[in-house]
């Protein structure tokens, strides 16, 4: 594909960019210009971008419609134990670690936030905050 136009960089170049750039997975920013520009100069890799997202979001619409199943009750409750497993394991494991360097004081403090909706999604937010504090000599 090509406009027959001479361009910076030439389409056989762009065309592996294509889905890159759609996804927003191009993070150099001299490169997404680069991108940019060329779709400004060339209809044809243009037209293959437009394509090419449009068929993504018809493709995201489609599994989104039809993978819609609420997990199973006995999903949510694995996921809740193992949420509380991993949340002891880390405190036991937290505590250990400051009997064993009484002669430096450490706190840490964990925030598990686990969301289950009513659509079945589920959504775990760990958060961890470890403070260290040497004695001063």
């Amino acid at each position: 594909m090509s406009c027959g136009n001479h361009h910076d960089v030439p389409c056989i170049e762009i065309q592996p960019l294509i889905v890159l750039f759609i996804d927003h997975e191009i993070f150099d920013a001299h490169q997404l210009d680069i991108v940019e520009i060329h779709f400004g100069e060339c209809p044809p890799c243009r037209g293959e971008m437009e394509r090419e997202n449009n068929s993504l979001k018809l493709m995201r619409s489609l599994l989104s419609r039809s993978c819609n199943e609420s997990a199973p009750p006995s999903l949510h409750e694995r996921l809740i134990e193992q949420t509380q497993q991993l949340h002891q394991e880390l405190a036991a494991n937290a505590q250990s670690a400051y009997s064993q360097k009484n002669a430096i004081e450490t706190t840490i403090t964990e925030t598990t936030y686990t969301e289950i909706s009513i659509d079945g999604q589920t959504q775990i937010e760990i958060t961890h905050e470890i403070r260290r504090e040497f004695p001063r000599e």
